[in-house]
């Protein structure tokens, strides 16, 4: 299933545990999206909770969330923030298949963030773009044992060229590895990769209760 939708969600105090229970009990309903929550409160203003849908079709995840926010939670709930994308082979690597989803088994935190090179790396001669991109890959593979990573193509459907997801139970391993990654000649064509969200991952019905 290759799209991706990372919804977040801001809310107001005081919405009924019945309808907390009624939204839950949507989500897992539905058959045609697959679905993980993240509590956000506390690490992003404006953002309580995200639900990371994954489907066939985009149309899919606007129905469902439509259909979510018709139920009495929706009430009090407003979308914060959201980034689409969808996997796709890579470039640099057409030959072997995208991920289609996140691991199976999640880990207790998830990093995500939209992600923008700038115009003069697009331009430069393919080669070089892989040389870098394979220097970039090698830091990461040190890390791939215990930090999973999702990337998104998000080039002409949403704002940004790319969404980079990663799953970890480290937080102090993962900003390691960002560290380390600053200092890969590819990080001179960044343009943009904020803004930053940092996630736990619960149980939806757990993720809930952050409003």
């Amino acid at each position: 299933m290759p799209y991706h939708s990372y919804i977040f969600f801001d809310g107001i105090p005081g919405a009924p545990k019945k309808a907390k229970e009624a939204f839950a009990k949507r989500i897992a309903k539905e058959k045609r999206v697959r679905t993980r929550a993240y509590a956000t409160l506390g690490f992003k203003r404006g953002t309580h909770f995200m639900l990371h849908c994954n489907t066939k079709a985009p149309d899919i995840i606007q129905e469902f969330i439509r259909d979510l926010l018709h139920t009495e939670l929706g009430k009090y709930l407003r979308i914060s923030y959201t980034l689409l994308g969808m996997t796709r082979s890579s470039q640099y690597n057409p030959k072997k298949p995208p991920a289609q989803s996140a691991p199976e088994a999640p880990h207790r935190y998830l990093v995500v963030y939209p992600f923008t090179k700038t115009v003069e790396w697009h331009l430069l001669p393919y080669d070089e773009r892989r040389a870098m991109m394979k220097a970039h890959v090698e830091v990461g593979r040190a890390y791939a044992s215990s930090i999973s990573q999702l990337l998104l193509y998000s080039f002409g459907i949403d704002d940004h060229e790319f969404i980079v997801s990663y799953q970890m139970d480290d937080l102090d391993e993962f900003q390691q590895l960002v560290m380390e990654l600053r200092g890969t000649e590819g990080r001179r064509y960044t343009k943009n990769d904020t803004p930053i969200f940092t996630c736990t991952h619960m149980p939806v019905a757990e993720a809930l209760e952050m409003l």
